[in-house]
């Protein structure tokens, strides 16, 4: 294996973070990775050397306001910043093999790599997205959010607490320790990331029909941070599209399902419908 990590600018001069990862054997396709909102890449480790061992090389980047890269925590100016930084990493990192390559978020990332599906889908074999941040499980009270709506025109880069329930990203107990005693997960938001990514979930439920290249959507049943719900109401909209976008639904597993109890079935989902979309 080969690694390689270092700092590129966006296109507005935010320092982006990011790791490659070359397996040992002969590259068959090239994963970029996009984390979920609080997170960073470092939470992926047992993941991406899953990805290795099939001769998957791995691309991932720390968002803006994440992780190692720079930016205010937990805030993004627009959602096309992020999109923006997603279409810098394949290009410092995604053109200098022909291999098929891959989009795959979590969460955040997910709602992130649906929308580049429907927005700029160039240069990408297929999407994969797991428990994407197209609804909360649980919206915001009303007198929240009209709190938050006016902090947005005045304050849109106004840091606070996102109060995420950590008990529900996974079954395993030592997933939430560690989450827990991680000193580069903030939980912060801002406004402006907040509704950004609430407008751009609800964009990619109504517009997921004009993504043409294959999506691979995968959420549990049982997960009270991003709506399992959303996830079904995408597919219903998606029905007779031109391109394979598959749904598998995970009976009774929670928000992180690269952490869950299944996660071996999960990887192997992944892997198999990677495979059969590189032949195609």
């Amino acid at each position: 294996m080969e690694k390689k990590e270092k700092y590129i600018r966006a296109i507005d001069g935010i320092k982006l973070y990011i790791q490659t990862w070359k397996p040992d054997g002969i590259t068959t396709s090239h994963v970029f990775l996009i984390h979920g909102f609080s997170e960073y890449t470092g939470r992926y480790e047992d993941w991406i050397k899953r990805f290795l061992k099939n001769n998957v090389k791995v691309s991932a980047m720390d968002l803006r306001g994440h992780g190692h890269s720079g930016g205010r925590r937990g805030h993004t100016p627009s959602f096309n910043h992020l999109l923006d930084d997603i279409e810098t990493l394949i290009k410092h990192e995604g053109l200098e093999n022909d291999v098929p390559r891959f989009l795959y978020g979590q969460s955040l990332g997910g709602s992130l790599v649906l929308n580049y599906g429907i927005r700029r889908s160039a240069r990408i074999k297929g999407i994969i997205a797991t428990s994407p941040w197209l609804r909360l499980s649980t919206e915001p009270r009303a007198i929240g959010l009209l709190f938050a709506r006016a902090a947005k025109i005045i304050a849109p880069d106004w840091v606070r607490n996102s109060k995420l329930d950590i008990n529900y990203l996974s079954h395993d107990k030592k997933v939430i320790e560690q989450y827990e005693d991680d000193p580069l997960i903030h939980r912060q938001i801002t406004p402006a990331l907040f509704f950004n990514a609430k407008k751009a979930g609800e964009r990619a439920i109504k517009e997921v029909r004009q993504i043409q290249v294959p999506v691979l959507l995968m959420h549990g049943s049982d997960d009270k941070i991003t709506s399992y719900k959303a996830s079904q109401e995408l597919m219903q909209n998606a029905n007779n599209n031109k391109v394979d976008i598959r749904f598998i639904p995970w009976e009774g597993l929670y928000h992180e399902l690269h952490h869950e109890t299944e996660k071996d079935r999960v990887f192997d989902a992944i892997i198999d419908w990677m495979n059969e979309k590189s032949k195609n």
